[in-house]
């Protein structure tokens, strides 16, 4: 007896429901939904356009005051990417908005840092959580409250005058001291705060450092001092937005389901934060050798002689500056550099391991071991998106 094949999955049809669009979340989505045999609505960037009739399996949407009432009318199952409230229940996938804002800090504190400032949007929410995680952060590294500033969004009509709109923002930040390090919410706002700062006269990042989120590429390498900015894993999102959403028409989760949270990738350096604010000649000299030549070679004896005082003399400075040894912070260099290669590139990890001044990939290993608890293959697997097979 001819035994029978068991029937194929029937292709399901997927809806995007977004009143915004970067290209990595519908990359991540395409993806998932390219693994899986399901194929996206035609309608996928037609908003309210989907005929009454269409009869599709799922959809993957970003509530908001745009989309909500049409979101909310689709009869079919959903997940949301946002953190806006929703007035029924939907199951989340977000990135980690905790997480970028604690980063942020940390990226500002571990540069020697004193004086702090955050710029954003208070009406979107992802911003306020962002905003709480960075000031938090820096309450518990013993940031006193008068180092600590918020510079507001002008209104709408300001901002629809340029020569208004960068005055609001000049009267903001004229008086607060400087150094001053300032993380914006979005991308967006950090090359605003960058051109406002540079029209005005004032140094990025000498005077003032600028972080960004979401590494929007061609708008951080494009603004007048290429912006630095955290990566938030969009791809990542769309992909895991994807597979919880196959979860939910499978039956494994229903609309009380946790939310997902997507952790980031890392943060993607540019000239907008390569200034370290440090008034200690000796510890500034060390640090501006150790961000140059961490590739070459450098080991600690180059960087003793190079800063001119002893070597208990620079570690008990570097302990009173930037809370931490000269050793580590080489080490902290040269990792940072590590974690961007094997995120954001497929160089192999014994060439990124001697790119950032280890002798070999064994060291790199025991190096990413103790201090992240993590290999650096490990690594590469959590924070690169999916869509990128491993080279390394």
């Amino acid at each position: 007896m001819e035994t029978q094949k068991p029937a194929a999955k029937a292709s399901k049809s997927i809806l995007v429901a977004f009143d915004w669009y970067d290209h990595r979340v519908y990359r991540g989505i395409a993806q998932y939904c390219a693994e899986h045999n399901w194929h996206l609505s035609p309608y996928l960037f037609s908003d309210r356009t989907v005929p009454t009739k269409w009869k599709g399996d799922g959809a993957i949407t970003c509530y908001g005051e745009t989309l909500g009432d049409f979101i909310l009318s689709l009869d079919m199952p959903k997940v949301d990417i946002t953190r806006n409230v929703l007035p029924t229940p939907i199951p989340r996938v977000t990135v980690d908005n905790d997480q970028i804002g604690r980063r942020a800090a940390r990226h500002f504190l571990e540069r020697g840092y004193r004086n702090f400032a955050y710029y954003s949007w208070e009406s979107v929410a992802i911003n306020q959580v962002r905003k709480d995680a960075f000031i938090e952060t820096l309450k518990a590294a013993d940031v006193p409250e008068e180092g600590i500033h918020i510079i507001n969004q002008p209104s709408i009509d300001v901002m629809r005058d340029w020569e208004m709109h960068v005055q609001s923002m000049v009267d903001q930040i004229k008086d607060l001291p400087r150094p001053l390090a300032v993380f914006t919410g979005q991308d967006n706002l950090g090359v605003t705060l960058v051109e406002v700062c540079t029209n005005a006269g004032i140094s990025v990042p000498d005077e003032i450092a600028v972080l960004g989120v979401d590494n929007i590429d061609f708008l951080c390498e494009c603004a007048v001092v290429p912006l630095s900015s955290i990566d938030s894993n969009l791809t990542e999102l769309g992909y895991a937005a994807a597979e919880q959403l196959g979860r939910l028409m499978d039956g494994e989760i229903d609309n009380e389901a946790e939310p997902v949270t997507v952790p980031i990738k890392s943060i993607v350096n540019r000239r907008s934060t390569e200034a370290l604010a440090v008034t200690h000649p000796a510890v500034a000299k060390a640090l501006e050798l150790m961000r140059r030549e961490f590739k070459n070679g450098l080991v600690l004896e180059d960087v003793y002689e190079y800063s001119g005082v002893s070597k208990r003399g620079l570690e008990k400075a570097f302990k009173r500056h930037l809370n931490d040894s000269p050793a580590a912070v080489l080490r902290r260099i040269r990792l940072d550099y590590a974690k961007n290669c094997l995120s954001q590139t497929d160089i192999k990890i014994d060439a990124i391991a001697m790119e950032c001044g280890y002798s070999n990939s064994s060291n790199l290993s025991h190096a990413f071991n103790r201090e992240i608890g993590m290999s650096p293959q490990e690594y590469r697997n959590v924070y690169r998106s999916p869509l990128f097979k491993d080279k390394g």
